[in-house]
């Protein structure tokens, strides 16, 4: 099976966006994101994308994807085909869990269309020769094998259910590496994954797992690739105090065997320390759980 490009949006300058992504265009327009990043050479570990074939899973408002294009790569960004592919973690409070079709209604009104009219908002503004798939996850087995360089998947392992699964994905698409950015990592080598947060809020039902150094290191192994750690900065603007800035880990994983796991100079690894217990998230003012509380799906 050959990915199934989207034909390009036309009408999504003039349609409702929702930015996950801050982004600056050449006309001089800003648009204000959920997340500000300033560099995204830093962001992605500094690897090297120039020529490089790339895909972006889980583009949103497509900052990685059209930063790689900047930076010299061919990028498909690739999102969900619909609101059925997203799993949220059940509570018997929710509206999710009590009437999935509602919910998927106002998920695809309030989330996956305007975040796909953000990336296609952007692709007009740059100019974009950017291609985009809208496919799910288990369909990645199916494309053929090594069909990009590298693969980036930004800030996206936290909001699925089946992260090692996906993962298997990713590696069997890039011939030389993938890149998870700005993703947190329980810095332990034990093989684990845990919840995000203390699952005693219905209303934060679209975060799951975070994984371990070990886990992570496993899995890459197992798929013939060695794993390498680095931080990246992102600023948070949708927090109840303001913006502020986060600290996560970017995942570089290269392929062994490979002229890029020649070539790669390793950035300075995680520093190992004891895990610390799960912090409940902030309720966002301005985010997605703003546009999905109780006042919205009344």
């Amino acid at each position: 099976m050959e990915p199934k490009y989207e034909e390009p949006w036309h009408d999504a300058l003039n349609s409702r966006s929702y930015w996950y992504h801050t982004m600056k265009f050449p006309d001089g327009e800003v648009v204000n994101g959920s997340w500000t990043i300033d560099d995204f050479l830093q962001y992605i570990g500094g690897y090297d994308l120039k020529g490089k074939t790339v895909l972006d899973v889980g583009t949103a408002s497509g900052y990685l994807a059209f930063n790689a294009e900047k930076a010299g790569a061919t990028v498909t960004g690739l999102d969900a085909a619909s609101t059925h592919e997203f799993r949220h973690v059940p509570f018997a409070d929710s509206l999710s869990y009590n009437n999935i079709g509602q919910y998927r209604e106002i998920w695809t009104r309030e989330n996956l269309i305007p975040i796909k009219n953000s990336w296609w908002h952007a692709w007009h503004k740059y100019n974009s020769q950017a291609k985009c798939v809208y496919a799910p996850i288990p369909e990645l087995y199916e494309w053929p094998e090594k069909s990009f360089d590298v693969v980036m998947a930004g800030a996206i392992v936290e909001h699925l259910s089946e992260p090692v699964f996906a993962i298997g994905a990713w590696a069997r698409l890039a011939r030389e590496a993938v890149l998870i950015p700005f993703t947190d990592v329980i810095p332990v080598d034990d093989l684990m994954m845990r919840p995000i947060t203390p699952l005693n809020d219905s209303r934060i039902n679209y975060v799951w797992w975070h994984i371990s150094r070990g886990l992570y290191n496993k899995i890459f192994s197992n798929l013939g690739f060695d794993v390498y750690y680095t931080t990246a900065y992102a600023q948070h603007n949708d927090a109840d105090s303001g913006s502020e800035v986060a600290t996560r880990p970017s995942i570089i994983a290269i392929r062994r065997g490979t002229e890029a796991a020649r070539a790669f100079v390793p950035p300075v690894a995680l520093v190992a320390q004891a895990p610390e217990p799960p912090v409940p998230e902030r309720r966002r003012k301005r985010g997605l759980l703003a546009r999905l509380s109780p006042r919205r799906v009344k």
